[in-house]
């Protein structure tokens, strides 16, 4: 499937952001008392520990959505073998991420409508990238993601909750977030499932901020409940496609 059909009006304005993006994402952050490398770090051992758990590979992993490559260092501590992929579809972005991590001799970089699905990924990895993409084009997304994965591949695919008002107030408070149509659980899970994915798990996570971080402890036995400031839903893609269908 080719991914020409997921630009949209959002590619140049986060293409704005690119050079200030860490400094506009902690206008809401701030709030919680934690840095975004808090989060994505925290985000990225959830996944492996469900992961590790599955026996699964991870040799190929593709970042859909990878921005200014932010998540590289934290995927890398984590997978430490694999190969990463990034996309996105703004070109100032992966300049920088290009910049980042050029030494980086198993990661790489390229825009979203220059990239083509060919199974040879184990994972793909998402992260409050769909409540960016416009409705009517978030099924190409799922599909593309679909269609880059192995047959038994994996996608891991984070958003924020809607049911947290807390999550809607830093929103309303990050200059590229605040227009954003947030993803309810349902709805995702219901995407994914169109695009073919057999869904595992949903989770929640990061229920409580930096002062009551002695609470954190109780993160992992609630996480079934719709607490958290992000939930986080893990898929497979079939081993044998046709069963999908």
């Amino acid at each position: 499937m080719s991914s020409e059909d997921l630009s949209s009006d959002k590619d140049s304005t986060f293409d704005d952001f690119a050079k200030d993006y860490d400094s506009a994402l902690a206008q809401g952050l701030r709030f919680t008392g934690e840095s975004k490398e808090y989060f994505a770090q925290k985000r990225i051992r959830i996944l492996a520990g469900q992961l590790n758990k599955l026996n699964a590979s991870t040799k190929n992993i593709l970042d859909f959505g990878c921005g200014t490559g932010s998540s590289v260092p934290f995927l890398r501590e984590n997978f430490s073998d694999s190969i990463i992929t990034g996309i996105d579809p703004s070109e100032k972005s992966l300049e920088i991420a290009h910049s980042i991590h050029k030494h980086e001799v198993d990661a790489s970089f390229t825009r979203t409508d220059r990239f083509t699905a060919s199974q040879r990924f184990d994972l793909a990895c998402c992260n409050g990238v769909f409540h960016h993409i416009p409705p009517p084009e978030q099924g190409h997304a799922a599909k593309l993601i679909f269609d880059s994965l192995k047959p038994g591949g994996y996608f891991s695919l984070w958003e924020n909750n809607p049911w947290n008002p807390m999550t809607r107030f830093i929103m309303k408070r990050v200059p590229f977030d605040s227009d954003a149509i947030l993803l309810w659980p349902i709805n995702t899970r219901h995407l994914l499932r169109q695009a073919g994915f057999h869904i595992i798990s949903t989770n929640f996570a990061f229920i409580f901020p930096s002062l009551l971080r002695r609470l954190r402890f109780l993160e992992t036995p609630l996480c079934k409940l719709p607490l958290g400031g992000q939930y986080h839903v893990l898929c497979r893609k079939p081993l044998d496609v046709s069963s999908s269908n």
